[in-house]
C-alpha cells in the first residue's frame, strides 16, 4: 500500500451469486457504507475484483475480506468437479449407492426405473472405488491390519486414469485413524498431484453420510482450492496485505489457509451469510421469530430463525443419496429465482426453474443473450421492476424484448405476455412458500408466530405475495437487502467445529471420560488456531452432544454451552435430552439410558459487529405513479412509485405501490401498508 492511498481501514464482504455478485463495504473509521452489484463470472476471482472496482475501493486499502462463493456447489450441482476415487475398506465400496434407501418423495416415488441423483450422475464411478483389506471393530481395535501392498496398487491404478482426487473412508475410522492416515501417507507418495482427504475431516459415526462426506470433498477440493489459490494470487497482485475470511457452513468464518483444508465445509457459503445477517438483524429488533426468504438469480434460500438462534443441523442433504454429516447452518433452497427460466415441468403445466439463465446468457431483457423469459422478465412486464431504477440504473433491462419472449411462450398456453407473467409470479411465489412450509409448519412451527424477511434482490418483489400464501401478518425488509447476505458475512465471528464419536452411556461413572473428551477436542481446536497465526483472544467454546436411547440407530443434537461435565451436572444433562425429545417428537423414553454417540465442539472468537445505519435521503419519497399488474388481482392499476431512501420514519406507503430502492424493489399488495421503523426496517402489514 502507498502512503498516498491512506490506511487500510475497509471491511468488505464479498457473495457470489449465481446472477450477480454483491459487495458491501464498511469504513471502519468513519462509518461510510458502500455497497454494489456485479454480474457474476466464470472465474470468480475477476467477479471479486470487479465488484471492489464497483464500489471505488482500491485492494491495498482493504483490511479485511469476507467471502461466501459457489465454487463447491457450482461443481457438484453440474457435475463439473474433479476425477474421484474413493477407497473403502474391502466390501463396502458400495456404501455411495446403498445409502439409507431413502427415496425422493414426488411424482416418481412409484416409478420402478427411479435411480438416485448420485447413480443417474455419479460423483465417483464405481470402478473408481476400490476395496482395501483392513479393518478396525466398533471400539477402535484392529482386528485386520492395513494391507499396505494393495493400497499401493490400488494408488497406480488410478494413476493410470487420471485420477484428481481420492478419499478415504474406512469403517469405524473415527475411533481409530491410523489406517486412514497410513493409506494417506502412501497416496501421497504415489499420486504426489493428487488431493486426498480422509474422514478425519469431521470423525463420526454414520458410515454412510460420513463416507458421502469425504467423497464430495474430494470431488469438489480442486475447485475449492484452486479458486482459493487464484483469489488469494489474485488479490495480492494488487498489493492486498490484509485478512482473507472464508463463510463456512457452521455459520462462522475461517481463514483462507484453513478454508482451504475443508471445501465440502463451503458449500452454501453465500446462503449461510444471510442467515447470519438475519440473526445479527433478529437480536437487535423487536423480530425474534424470523423465516428467511433470499432470492437469488438460480434459487431461494430458506431458514427458521427462533429467539434469534442459529438454527443449526448436524446432517444436509444435496441430491437423495448425498447427505453430509456436517456441521450446518440449517438452510433449504427451492429453484425458483429471479433468473430462473418459465417452461413447461413434467405435467405439461408452468413452472419457474429449476433451470436458470444465470448471468450468461442472463434473464433476456438483460440482453446478454438469453432468449428464454425468466422471472425477471416476468416482472419487468408486471412492472414490478422499473427500467429507469433498475440495479442502481447499472443495467438499462430490454421490456420489449422480454415481452416478446413472453408471448412466444405464453401462446403455447394459449395465453398472453402479461397472463403468463402473472402465472409465473404466482408460480414462484407458490414453489417459494411451500419450501418455506418445510422449514416451518412441517416441523410444527406456528408461522403466525414468526415474520417474514425477504432479502437478496429479488426477495422483496414477491415476499408480501408470499407471506399472504403462508398466513404471515408481518414482513420485514431490512436495508440493503441486495446486499443483506454480504453484510451477514461482515458480521460472522471466526468459527472453527469439531467432533468425535464415542459411544458412552450418559451414567454419573462417564463423567470424566466425557469431560476428558470435550478438553481434548478444546485443546486440539486451540492447537490448530494458534498453528494458523489467529489471534486467540477472546476465545470461547460451545459444546454439543449428540444423543439416542439406548437400541436406536439415530443421534440427536443437544447444545450444552460451556459447562464442564461432572457427576454432578450429567444428571441435568440427561433431563435436557429427555425434554428435548418431547418437545422434537412428542414423547421421551426416561426408563431407557440414553448413549452420548458424538461429542462436539466449536471454538469461537468474536469479531467486531458493526451494523451500518442509513440516514434517509433528502426530498419526497413519492417518485411517480406507473402501472402495476396486481399480482393475483387480474387487473393492472395505476399505483405510487416511493424511493426508499428518501422514506423518513414513520411515513405510511398504502398498497397497492412499489418501494424501489438502488439494488432492490419491494411490491405492497392492496389492503397491506408499509412504513419504515426506527431501525430502518421497512414493515408492511395489514392496513388498520
Amino acid at each position: 500500500m502507498t502512503e498516498q492511498r491512506g490506511s487500510t481501514d475497509w471491511m468488505v464482504g464479498i457473495d457470489v451469486g449465481g446472477t450477480f455478485t454483491d459487495i458491501i463495504g464498511l469504513h471502519r473509521t468513519t462509518g461510510e457504507i458502500r455497497d454494489g452489484k456485479v454480474l457474476s463470472t466464470r472465474q470468480q476471482e475477476e467477479g471479486v475484483l470487479q465488484a471492489l472496482a464497483a464500489i471505488d475501493v482500491a485492494v491495498d486499502e482493504v483490511a479485511e475480506i469476507v467471502h461466501g462463493h459457489t465454487v463447491g456447489i457450482n461443481a457438484l450441482l453440474s457435475r463439473a468437479g474433479a476425477r474421484t476415487a474413493l477407497l473403502a475398506t474391502r466390501g463396502h465400496r458400495d456404501l455411495l449407492d446403498i445409502g439409507r434407501m431413502h427415496r425422493e418423495f414426488g411424482n416418481r416415488f412409484y416409478d420402478p426405473t427411479w435411480l438416485r441423483p448420485h447413480q443417474e450422475r455419479p460423483v465417483v464411478e464405481r470402478e473408481d472405488r476400490i476395496g482395501v483389506p483392513e479393518r478396525i471393530l466398533h471400539d477402535g481395535e484392529v482386528r485386520l491390519a492395513l494391507d499396505e501392498d494393495a493400497v499401493r496398487a490400488a494408488a497406480r491404478e488410478l494413476a493410470g486414469r487420471e485420477i484428481e482426487a481420492v478419499g478415504i473412508c474406512f469403517m469405524n475410522s473415527y475411533r481409530n485413524p491410523e489406517h486412514e492416515q497410513r493409506a494417506a501417507k502412501i497416496l501421497a507418495e504415489e499420486l504426489p498431484g493428487a488431493y486426498v482427504q480422509t474422514s478425519a475431516l469431521y470423525p463420526v459415526t454414520k458410515e454412510h453420510e460420513r463416507t458421502t462426506t469425504v467423497a464430495l470433498d474430494a470431488y469438489v477440493g480442486p475447485a475449492v482450492v484452486g479458486y482459493l489459490n487464484r483469489l488469494a494470487d489474485a488479490l495480492a497482485a494488487q498489493r492486498f496485505t490484509g485478512t482473507l475470511w472464508i463463510m463456512m457452513t457452521n455459520g462462522g468464518v475461517a481463514t483462507y489457509e484453513a478454508a482451504g483444508k475443508a471445501p465440502v465445509f463451503q458449500l452454501v457459503s453465500g446462503p449461510v451469510g444471510g442467515v447470519t445477517g438475519s440473526i445479527g438483524l433478529a437480536r437487535q429488533s423487536a423480530h425474534r421469530n424470523l423465516l428467511t426468504m433470499d432470492v437469488g438469480g438460480t434459487s431461494t434460500d430458506v431458514a427458521a430463525i427462533r429467539d434469534a438462534q442459529t438454527p443449526l443441523t448436524d446432517l444436509w442433504t444435496l441430491e437423495t443419496g448425498l447427505t453430509l454429516t456436517m456441521p450446518l447452518v440449517d438452510v433449504e433452497s427451492v429453484g425458483s429465482g429471479a433468473g430462473s427460466i418459465i417452461g413447461r415441468n413434467a405435467l405439461g403445466k408452468i413452472a419457474v426453474g429449476p433451470r436458470s439463465a444465470g448471468s450468461v446468457p442472463g434473464p433476456v431483457c438483460y440482453g446478454t443473450g438469453g432468449t428464454e423469459p425468466t422471472l425477471t422478465d416476468a416482472c419487468l412486464v408486471l412492472g414490478v421492476l422499473q427500467p429507469d431504477l433498475f440495479a442502481d440504473g447499472r443495467i438499462r433491462p430490454d421490456l420489449d424484448a422480454a415481452r416478446a419472449a413472453l408471448e412466444e411462450v405464453g401462446a403455447t398456453w394459449g395465453m398472453s405476455g402479461i397472463e403468463l407473467a402473472e402465472a409465473a409470479y404466482q408460480v414462484a411465489c407458490e414453489d417459494i412458500a411451500a419450501k418455506i412450509r418445510t422449514i416451518s409448519v412441517y416441523r410444527g412451527l406456528d408461522v403466525r408466530e414468526f415474520a417474514l424477511l425477504p432479502f437478496g434482490s429479488a426477495g422483496p418483489m414477491l415476499a408480501d405475495q408470499v407471506g399472504q400464501i403462508l398466513g404471515v401478518e408481518t414482513v420485514v425488509v431490512p436495508a440493503t437487502p441486495g446486499q443483506f447476505s454480504a453484510l451477514g458475512l461482515l458480521q460472522s465471528d471466526l468459527r472453527a467445529t469439531t467432533a468425535q464419536s464415542v459411544m458412552t452411556p450418559l451414567l454419573p461413572g462417564s463423567a470424566a471420560e466425557i469431560e476428558s473428551g470435550f478438553a481434548g477436542l478444546e485443546s486440539r481446536l486451540t492447537e490448530e488456531l494458534t498453528g494458523q497465526g489467529v489471534d486467540i483472544a477472546g476465545l470461547s467454546f460451545d459444546r454439543a452432544l449428540f444423543g439416542m436411547y439406548r437400541g436406536q440407530t439415530w443421534d440427536n443434537r443437544l447444545p450444552l454451552g460451556a459447562g464442564r461435565i461432572t457427576e454432578e451436572t450429567l444428571p441435568r444433562i440427561v433431563a435436557d435430552f429427555h425434554a428435548f425429545y418431547q418437545d422434537s417428537y412428542g414423547f421421551s423414553a426416561p426408563e431407557i439410558p440414553v448413549v452420548a454417540s458424538t461429542l462436539e465442539v466449536t471454538a469461537v472468537i468474536p469479531r467486531p459487529h458493526r451494523v451500518p445505519s442509513v440516514a434517509p435521503e433528502p426530498g419526497g419519497s413519492l417518485l411517480a405513479h406507473r402501472t402495476l399488474r396486481v399480482p393475483g388481482a387480474g387487473e393492472s392499476v395505476e399505483v405510487p412509485v416511493h424511493v426508499r431512501e428518501r422514506l423518513d420514519p414513520g411515513e405510511r406507503v398504502p398498497g397497492p405501490a412499489i418501494v424501489a430502492e438502488r439494488f432492490a424493489t419491494t411490491v405492497v399488495l392492496p389492503g397491506r401498508c408499509a412504513r419504515v421503523d426506527d431501525d430502518g426496517l421497512l414493515i408492511i402489514e395489514n392496513q388498520r
